[in-house]
């Protein structure tokens, strides 16, 4: 298993990939011409690729849901999935509303100054 400081480099090294796929994602929506299909986009991949859950029922340690989905889809069964996929799917859902709630009350408050 992994000491500590190796766990701790794994995540930095990971969360690092993940900021430049990030930017890489934030520039490629730039040309999304509706701000709230941008902005959804942009949540949905934040979300997707930081989600953590646990490697193991019985462990301490942590990695991206995502990974931990696949790599035990492709190893295991297809049931296998919603181990990790369960709490990811729900972290998806949740974010999509909130961003949904905001934007309905950003376009409720715009409409309310504008008239």
């Amino acid at each position: 298993m992994f000491t500590a400081e190796e766990y701790q480099n794994a995540w930095l090294m990971y969360l690092g990939g993940v900021v430049l796929m990030f930017a890489c994602w934030y520039y490629l929506t730039r040309f999304i011409v509706w701000p709230e299909v941008r902005q959804l986009l942009r949540i949905f991949v934040a979300v997707l690729f930081l989600v953590p859950w646990f490697t193991e029922a019985s462990s301490g340690y942590l990695a991206p849901a995502i990974i931990i989905a696949i790599v035990e889809t492709l190893t295991m069964d297809g049931a296998a999935f919603w181990r990790a996929g369960t709490p990811l799917l729900v972290a998806l859902t949740l974010s999509v509303a909130l961003s949904l709630l905001w934007n309905l009350w950003q376009w409720r408050r715009q409409a309310k100054a504008s008239a």
